[in-house]
């Protein structure tokens, strides 16, 4: 089942409150390249470089008195737990955020820096959640899902609501996928919006877990992520975000690693962009041709999120994907 619209309304309502909108720019480069008008949602200028503070804002801002006194908890690949600590610091709340150990130490050092209170714990997001839930069920405090809330969801939807004001059609909506949080609330505000709107996701090879779901007619666990894009890396997606994006996506597809980190390269070169791979591998599958657009169509890329430390983005240039290497 879709998101509500007034869900999404309310979610809207918050989010206008506490942060302010994000520009959309036509790229003149990748309009050329595939022969469209494409335009770059930089999400990448949030407070926290990433989409997940409107999630992470609008779930926050609907607790209870006694739950925010009690702070919140919540287990993630880095980009959400930034959202959730920045959040927490904004209202005054404690947060705790559970992070694998394989988390890249500068993520690690600016979730501290929020305040937050960090646990390494286990080698994926899966395991580290496992904990966090733990915690939450022992101090009764709040537990905030990366992608499994319909706060969260609702809030990340507002990135249509923005668009609207901003474009007057938007025929093509193209964003990667982790757990499936984002392209949900994206699919059910396009559908309420701006039906027309084919919405597309992206997955690299390695961190596909909805891609293999959707192929299979089943939720998929994948036995762990190979991907450098370890903000995309949920084993499995959940029953609501698989149900909505398998109705109701209109493509799905995946990208290599090697070709997100080209995207990623040509955004920097090209627009003065830096990404990181979780959110190239959009670009990427529009530069490939892996996405099936007409000449002249609007094209919106949901650039998500620009947290990538600057000797991992060294490392991706100087090849550790084409030697195989997992920079971490």
């Amino acid at each position: 089942m879709l998101i509500e619209r007034e869900r999404i309304d309310a979610a809207f309502d918050t989010i206008k409150r506490s942060l302010a909108p994000t520009p959309l720019v036509r790229s003149r480069y990748l309009s050329h390249r595939c022969n469209a008008n494409v335009w770059l949602k930089l999400e990448t200028l949030q407070p926290t470089h990433s989409f997940k503070v409107r999630g992470a804002f609008n779930a926050i801002s609907r607790l209870p008195a006694h739950l925010r006194d009690r702070g919140v908890v919540t287990a993630s690949g880095g980009n959400h737990g930034l959202a959730v600590a920045y959040t927490a610091q904004a209202a005054g709340v404690p947060a705790t955020v559970y992070l694998s150990r394989k988390s890249p130490s500068d993520r690690v050092r600016a979730i501290k820096a929020l305040g937050a209170t960090v646990v390494l714990h286990g080698d994926s997001w899966d395991e580290a959640n496992i904990e966090a839930l733990a915690l939450a069920r022992e101090s009764k405090a709040a537990y905030i899902h990366p992608f499994d809330d319909l706060d969260v969801m609702a809030g990340q939807a507002t990135i249509v609501c923005e668009l609207i004001e901003q474009i007057p059609r938007i025929d093509v909506l193209v964003a990667s996928i982790g757990g499936g949080g984002l392209l949900s609330g994206l699919i059910s505000a396009a559908a309420a919006y701006s039906p027309a709107t084919r919405t597309i996701g992206v997955e690299t090879e390695g961190a596909d877990s909805m891609f293999q779901s959707w192929r299979a007619g089943r939720i998929v666990t994948l036995p762990g992520i190979t991907s450098i894009a370890e903000t995309l890396g949920a084993r499995k997606t959940e029953q609501r975000q698989f149900d909505i994006i398998t109705g109701h996506v209109s493509e799905l597809v995946t990208v290599p690693d090697q070709d997100a980190v080209d995207a990623l390269v040509e955004l920097l070169a090209e627009e003065k962009l830096l990404t990181e791979p979780a959110t190239s591998c959009s670009v990427a599958a529009l530069l490939s041709g892996r996405i099936t657009i007409e000449p002249g169509e609007n094209v919106i890329v949901v650039l998500c999120g620009a947290n990538a430390g600057l000797s991992r983005v060294s490392a991706w240039v100087r090849g550790a994907v084409h030697q195989g290497e997992q920079v971490r």
